[in-house]
């Protein structure tokens, strides 16, 4: 934080205004079992729904009931065909990765559940009983990580057998194993005497409807898309070492 101050002081003061757990992963919650910090699942589904978006308000939600009717299909057919085991393929993927790199560990028992690893230069303590691990990879996300099998390893245990319910095809079965049942015909709903639902106004706003994203100040324009120009940056001379001039305006 403090070479990120003297870098730039604005990013350092909009950073100090946010709470530590929402963007350092030493801080994250050992709860969700994730450590990530993105949107992807929201922006997934937006792009899923995308189409249905443009519709109107019960042509979408029925687009949309249609999309999940069919991807609620695919996954039981995908889960009962292609997913042999008791956990999903690629948290064992995963699980395989990190058995590689266990070779390199070297484990020495503490006490019961204790164990101090070595690996590539670094001592790590690893609690078995408690799930827990000094690198926190297998508290942020359940899956043991390098150090947590090699000590497993130690003591004869299967790292599937450390794993939370929520990787296991069991839980993912659960999640699809109900139905989407499909509508009736628009001529056999029943009658609910409300107020008819109608479109919104359309507004016809001034000028061509805006299609690209607003750049900010700082980008530039190249040849095949926008790039960020050298805003903030300290330019540096090869020759002298010093700053704000080039080599060839070195004085």
């Amino acid at each position: 934080m403090e070479d990120m101050k003297k870098l730039d002081p604005a990013t350092h003061a909009w950073l100090e205004q946010m709470a530590p757990n929402t963007w350092v992963k030493a801080y994250f919650s050992t709860f969700p079992k994730c450590d990530l910090l993105l949107n992807n699942t929201c922006e997934v589904f937006n792009k899923y729904i995308l189409e249905a978006r443009e519709l109107p308000i019960l042509s979408m939600i029925q687009r949309i009931m249609g999309q999940l009717m069919t991807r609620f299909y695919n996954k039981q057919k995908e889960l009962s065909e292609k997913w042999p085991g008791p956990v999903c393929p690629k948290i064992r993927k995963k699980l395989l990765k990190n058995s590689e790199f266990a070779n390199m560990c070297f484990v020495q028992p503490a006490g019961v559940c204790i164990f101090q690893v070595q690996s590539r230069g670094f001592d790590y303590i690893v609690d078995i009983g408690n799930k827990t691990c000094d690198c926190r990879r297998w508290d942020l996300t359940g899956i043991p990580c390098n150090h947590a099998i090699a000590c497993l390893r130690h003591e004869r245990i299967p790292a599937e057998d450390m794993l939370p319910s929520c990787y296991s095809t069991e839980t993912y079965s659960n999640v699809y194993a109900f139905n989407i049942m499909p509508c009736r015909d628009k001529t056999m709903w029943e009658k609910m005497n409300g107020p008819p639902v109608q479109p919104p106004v359309y507004e016809k706003k001034v000028g061509r409807p805006a299609k690209s994203r607003r750049k900010q100040p700082t980008e530039v324009q190249g040849r095949a898309r926008p790039k960020l120009s050298k805003h903030g940056v300290i330019i540096t001379c090869s020759w002298c070492k010093g700053e704000n001039h080039k080599c060839w305006l070195c004085p």
